[in-house]
C-alpha cells in the first residue's frame, strides 16, 4: 500500500511539471473517446483533472492522455465507469477479462420487465459515459447475443423491445450533436428489420465531426441514388445490413458500387453473408478523412 501512495505521489509530481498541451478536441481524436464523454469522466466521477486556460478551455498533459487510455484498458475488462477509479493505481493485467460490463446483467433484468422509463434513462447515460468502441464489444454485443440465445413465449417481444429502444437512444443522441463538418455521409440499408449497428455507426461518424442522413430500408432502384448523392453531396456511402440480400438486389448492389464514384464501405453482417461485398467495399480509412482534405 506504501509504495502505491509513494508511486501515486511520484505521478502527481510529474503531472504538475508537465507542460498541457492538448485542447479536449485534439484528446479525443488521440484516444478515440468523445468530447461529452471526457467531460463526463470529469464532472461525474474525478477520473481526470485538466488545466484550464484563462479562458477556461480545458488543456490535457501526455500524462492525462495516459490515464486515459488506462482508464479504456479497465473497461475493456469489463469494469463499470463508476468503479475505475480505485484501480487506476493498479495494472489492468492483474484483471481476468471480463466479457461485458457489470452492469450487462442489470440491463438484461430491465430488459426482462419491459421497463422502458429506466432503461432508456440508463442506455443513455452509457452513451454520455462510456466510448461506442467500449459499448459495442462490451454491452451491446454480449446483450443481443444473450436474447438471441433465448427462445421462450416472451423471447421476440424482449428482442424487438431491446433493439427498438436501442435505435432510439442512438438517434435521439446523435441528433443532439451538432455538426459544422464538410463531409456528409450517407447510411442506408436494404433490411426490412431494424437493427442497432448502423444507428450506432451514424453516432460515431457524428462524434468524428461528420455530418449525417440516415435512409433505411430501401427498396428503390439503385442507379436513383446517385442523383440523390449529387444533391446532398455526400462524400461517402455507407450501408449496413443485417440479412441475406435477394439475387437481384445482391448483383445491383455490386454492379453500383463498382461504379460509384465516391468512397462505399459495406458493414454489418452482409460482408460475412455476401464474401463479394467485402471485397468491393472502400478501405474503412477512406471515411476517415479529415475535413480538410475534402474538396469544396
Amino acid at each position: 500500500m506504501r509504495c502505491n501512495t509513494k508511486a501515486a505521489t511520484q505521478r502527481v509530481n510529474n503531472r504538475h511539471q508537465e507542460k498541457p498541451q492538448y485542447a479536449i478536441s485534439d484528446v479525443s481524436e488521440k484516444t478515440g473517446v468523445n468530447t461529452v464523454t471526457l467531460r463526463a469522466w470529469q464532472r461525474r466521477y474525478g477520473l481526470l483533472n485538466p488545466t484550464r486556460t484563462e479562458k477556461g478551455h480545458r488543456l490535457y498533459s501526455e500524462s492525462d492522455i495516459e490515464r486515459i487510455q488506462l482508464i479504456l484498458s479497465w473497461l475493456d475488462k469489463g469494469v463499470s465507469i463508476g468503479k475505475v477509479k480505485p484501480l487506476l493505481e493498479q495494472s489492468p493485467a492483474n484483471m481476468v477479462s471480463a466479457e461485458a460490463l457489470d452492469i450487462t446483467a442489470e440491463v438484461i433484468a430491465s430488459i426482462d420487465a419491459f421497463s422502458k422509463e429506466s432503461l432508456e434513462k440508463t442506455v443513455i447515460q452509457l452513451l454520455k459515459e462510456y466510448p461506442l468502441s467500449v459499448l459495442e464489444r462490451q454491452f451491446f454485443s454480449p446483450i443481443q447475443q444473450h436474447l438471441d440465445g433465448l427462445d421462450t413465449p416472451l423471447s421476440d417481444a424482449q428482442r424487438a423491445f431491446w433493439i427498438s429502444l436501442c435505435r432510439k437512444c442512438l438517434i435521439s443522441t446523435e441528433a443532439q450533436i451538432k455538426s459544422t463538418g464538410k463531409q456528409l455521409i450517407v447510411f442506408m440499408s436494404f433490411d426490412n428489420e431494424g437493427s442497432y449497428k448502423l444507428p450506432l455507426e451514424l453516432l460515431r461518424a457524428k462524434q468524428q465531426g461528420r455530418r449525417t442522413f440516415l435512409l433505411e430500408n430501401y427498396q428503390g432502384k439503385l442507379f436513383g441514388l446517385d442523383r440523390m448523392i449529387d444533391q446532398v453531396n455526400a462524400y461517402s456511402v455507407v450501408i449496413g445490413g443485417e440479412k441475406a440480400l435477394q439475387n437481384k438486389v445482391l448483383n445491383d448492389l455490386i454492379a453500383w458500387v463498382t461504379k460509384a464514384g465516391i468512397p462505399i464501405k459495406i458493414t454489418g453482417t452482409i460482408k460475412q453473408i455476401h464474401p463479394e461485398l467485402a471485397q468491393i467495399s472502400s478501405d474503412g480509412s477512406l471515411l476517415e478523412r479529415q475535413d480538410s482534405e475534402v474538396k469544396p
